[in-house]
């Protein structure tokens, strides 16, 4: 007969743990503060609080300290005020505490929020699409990502660039037209959409109002190197659901590469607005220089479209890349057009220049030409 020697281990409690909040996002542009409760297991044993306060990338903004421990005292408010430790307030984004104790026998102990939750993918949550404004619910505060194009054909604009959103029900507004104001995607009955989030860690706190500096302006003003992207394993799933790549990626990493694009004479390379149909032009592809460096650690490509309509593209993109063609060779009859250029990174990063150029010579000398 097999006895079976049941054991029971006694678990430890967490020196501390971080309390519910009663909201996820504040405007420190408006003099607002967040509260951080923070729950001590054993606070006649704890010298000193730290919370620090880090982004998604793990920079740390600020560091905030409690020093006055009761012993008879389990619980304690820790308040930010929504600025970095040179005092100036972040720009809007999601930022995570990292709670740090340190043991009346000087023991220093670290309860991270990052790792253990947040990168869930949510796509199928309420959505409403309406002239002018683009609505959703979100179960829980997460990262956005909004883009609008045409189905099947080019993407024409990002709306929303992996931002963080409470959850809960929210409206966009915009004007239904291209980031570079040429064309009014709305009215195109082809439009489409591509609305998902991720789920943020539990914890994160949300900024907002802070129209004057970007989290990419912000960290270049303080010179802070670019965070490269963890060559680690990366866990696909966690309780039966999906994680998105993105949240193993750094902030900027998935935000979409800023592109420049002109059209050129081919033998002056002067620019140009509008083109001879049979002759040949350049069409040239620049990108900023700091999401190049994003971009060259993957894939991309570079495609063309002329009045949404698929052209060319170089599968193995680089840059600065020169594309020569001629209008009248394509088809492409006299008149007006709009030419979108998109850069694709393979982890999902879209960048659009949308141009208007025009077309001139005879439409029956060029519907006698092969393309």
């Amino acid at each position: 007969m097999l006895l079976l020697l049941l054991t029971s281990y006694a678990v430890a409690a967490p020196v501390a743990a971080i309390g519910d909040y009663t909201r996820e996002s504040f405007a420190p542009v408006r003099g607002e503060s967040f509260s951080i409760p923070v729950h001590l297991h054993d606070p006649a044993n704890v010298k000193q609080i730290n919370v620090e306060i880090r982004s998604s990338d793990d920079d740390l903004m600020r560091t905030l300290v409690v020093t006055e421990i009761a012993p008879d005292t389990d619980k304690y408010e820790v308040k930010w005020d929504g600025r970095d430790d040179a005092g100036n307030v972040v720009p809007d984004e999601a930022y995570l505490p990292v709670v740090i104790v340190t043991m009346q026998s000087n023991e220093i102990v670290t309860i991270p929020e990052q790792g253990s939750s947040g990168g869930e993918e949510l796509y199928d949550f309420e959505k409403n699409i309406r002239p002018g404004v683009i609505e959703y619910s979100l179960p829980a505060a997460s990262c956005m990502l909004v883009r609008s194009g045409i189905k099947n054909g080019p993407m024409l604009r990002t709306l929303i660039d992996w931002q963080p959103r409470t959850s809960g029900f929210h409206a966009e507004r915009w004007n239904g037209r291209d980031k570079d104001d040429v064309i009014a995607i709305e009215q195109n009955p082809e439009v489409g959409y591509l609305i998902v989030a991720y789920e943020l860690p539990h914890h994160s706190i949300i900024t907002h109002g802070n129209s004057g500096e970007s989290y990419r302006r912000y960290r270049e003003r303080r010179n802070w190197p670019l965070i490269q992207a963890s060559d680690g394993q990366r866990t696909l799933e966690r309780n039966g659901r999906l994680l998105r790549q993105e949240s193993y990626q750094p902030l900027l990493q998935q935000k979409s590469p800023r592109i420049d694009v002109s059209l050129l004479s081919a033998g002056s390379r002067q620019p140009l607005q509008h083109v001879d149909a049979l002759e040949e032009m350049l069409t040239e592809v620049k990108l900023h220089p700091l999401d190049e460096i994003y971009l060259d650690q993957e894939r991309y490509e570079i495609s063309f479209f002329v009045d949404h309509a698929f052209i060319a593209e170089e599968e193995q993109g680089y840059v600065p890349f020169t594309w020569r063609w001629s209008p009248g060779r394509l088809g492409i009859k006299p008149g007006e057009h709009l030419l979108t250029v998109n850069v694709s990174g393979y982890n999902g990063q879209v960048g659009v220049k949308n141009i208007k150029f025009s077309v001139v010579g005879d439409a029956d000398e060029i519907a006698g030409n092969d393309p």
